[in-house]
């Protein structure tokens, strides 16, 4: 999927890309690459987990702005880690099985949560 977006770049951030070099989009590309929880949980003491730590955070202050279905957040969490658990436990040097497990999850997990949302317009049908 690709979007079009404005942000506003920061100096810090817009400095440091002029004295690396590096063109702001490739390195929010690169950024945004890299959060997935499916490979943040598949690998524990992988080095390329900061981008979904940014993302953790983000939640952990951010999220009471947004709707999110605490009962269906918990569901799919739950079962996401058990999966990935399961994978790792069988398997620890597959990570590949392990993240395509969790992807499968979130996509179901992505389902309910769009059904859950489009609840009300069917509610009155």
């Amino acid at each position: 999927m690709e979007t079009a977006i404005n942000i506003t770049l920061p100096e810090d951030f817009y400095t440091l890309c002029s004295i690396y070099q590096i063109k702001p989009e490739v390195f929010v590309q690169s950024f945004i690459d890299q959060v997935s929880f499916p490979s943040f949980y598949s690998n524990p003491i992988g080095s390329n987990r900061w981008a979904t730590f940014c993302f953790l955070n983000f939640l952990d202050v951010e999220e009471s702005k947004y709707e999110v279905d605490e009962d269906l957040e918990s569901q799919y969490l739950n079962l996401f880690n058990d999966a990935i658990r399961y994978n790792l436990d069988i398997n620890p040097e597959d990570m590949i099985k392990s993240v395509k497990s969790g992807r499968e999850i979130m996509r179901r997990w992505l389902k309910a949560v769009l059904a859950e949302r489009t609840k009300y317009i069917t509610d009155n049908l």
